[in-house]
């Protein structure tokens, strides 16, 4: 198995970048080469095993887990627990067909939503913006989700 393999069979394990370049004896910018985009945090556990890493809190914890005796001091799965809760929004590209829903309704002056056309609407977004969202009888909330979808859809004219 190559160093390569290794950190990303270490970070698929839930070792922060930090940690894998402890474990494996080398540089953490390696260790963050290797998995690129990756390395970012994917949640909000992430962010907090960062924090806890960069202040020393997580080797405090270890230590005081071996001194009573546990293997683990369970930082991981709390990150893994808490990545679950609360993620990142990941945002994924439009698709053709998403951008051209997005064209014609943006060319073309309107000043209300239908209901098939705010169902559509809903589509798009719950795809770009891996989210859950639902048809709505609620204009604030319509006109922010057109306003989001505004903003992917002048990115992707942009490109």
């Amino acid at each position: 198995m190559d160093i390569q393999d290794k950190i990303v069979m270490l970070y698929d394990e839930g070792f922060t970048s930090g940690k894998i370049a402890q474990k494996l004896r080398i540089k953490k910018a390696r260790v963050e080469e290797v998995l690129g985009n990756n390395a970012k945090s994917s949640g909000l556990g992430d962010t907090i095993s960062k924090i806890t890493a960069a202040t020393g809190i997580d080797e405090v914890a270890d230590k005081v887990a071996k001194a009573v005796g546990a293997d683990d001091c369970g930082c991981k799965a709390r990150a893994k627990t808490l990545n679950e809760l609360f993620p990142y929004k990941k945002m994924n590209d439009l698709s053709n067909e998403d951008y051209a829903v997005l064209e014609d309704w943006f060319n073309d002056s309107n000043s209300t939503v239908s209901p098939s056309k705010q169902a559509q609407f809903v589509e798009v977004y719950n795809r770009v913006f891996n989210a859950k969202r639902k048809v709505s009888n609620c204009s604030p909330c319509v006109a922010s989700m057109l306003r989001d979808l505004k903003v992917v859809f002048n990115a992707a004219q942009n490109k």
